[in-house]
């Protein structure tokens, strides 16, 4: 079979645009750039979907076996924008949905990522093992000004539905499930250090008094509701 290639551009706008049943495909900067579009100006969303409903879309799902230093990435998505505006930027978006009146036996998970340590045999490893990690990153010295909140998670809400026989919750931690050699928690929080003192106080690592009771956060401990009772007033 004879070597096939796709062209080069230099930029995306010289793609040429779908006709008929061949998509307008090149390369431009080494990135595969699909047009999508059958419009001169125009261009569509690139779609990349499974062929059945039966298989997925696998991006490096494989065995790494020369790689001994450096990062192992599966994939990034890393958008820069780059011109003021209006806009809103996301590194990625994530949706399971059903549609109207279908009934399901299972669950609806909108993101799952673990981390799995294969097999039995011994296999040290020196550093930590996350299963997520969020970071909250600036180059240093910035000088940016932000009027809304900065927080790493946010967990929003707007949820109509008939009968919800189970509990509902922000967070839910499952019990440590036994296996052989199976470790388990050794605390809920690991917060490290300590971070402010009186009406700076974020956590703290010795005793304090505060004025008032005022408050509670309610939980669920073992399927049961128990309440931490909260204080106003400067700790000291």
């Amino acid at each position: 079979m004879a070597n096939q290639y796709l062209q080069k551009f230099s930029v995306v706008a010289d793609i040429p645009t779908d006709k008929g049943n061949a998509a307008g495909l090149g390369v431009v900067d080494g990135a595969i750039v699909l047009r999508g579009s059958s419009t001169p100006g125009s261009f569509g969303n690139s779609l990349f979907n499974s062929a059945s409903d039966t298989t997925t879309v696998r991006l490096n799902s494989r065995t790494f076996v020369t790689a001994t230093s450096g990062d192992i990435i599966g994939f990034q998505s890393k958008p820069r924008l780059g011109v003021a505006g209006t806009q809103t930027v996301y590194g990625m978006q994530v949706s399971a949905q059903i549609s109207n009146g279908i009934a399901i036996t299972g669950s609806m998970i909108g993101g799952m990522v673990d981390v799995y340590l294969r097999g039995t045999s011994a296999g040290t490893i020196t550093g930590d093992v996350r299963g997520f990690q969020i970071e909250l990153v600036t180059d240093d010295a910035g000088t940016r000004d932000i009027t809304g909140y900065v927080t790493a998670l946010r967990i929003r809400k707007a949820f109509s539905a008939g009968t919800v026989t189970g509990s509902q919750s922000a967070i839910r931690i499952e019990f440590p499930e036994v296996q052989t050699n199976s470790e388990t928690y050794t605390a809920l929080f690991d917060l490290t250090g300590t971070v402010g003192t009186g009406t700076s106080a974020v956590w703290m690592d010795s005793g304090v008094t505060s004025a008032t009771a005022a408050g509670v956060l309610g939980i669920l401990v073992n399927g049961n509701k128990r309440y931490i009772n909260l204080f106003s007033g400067t700790p000291a």
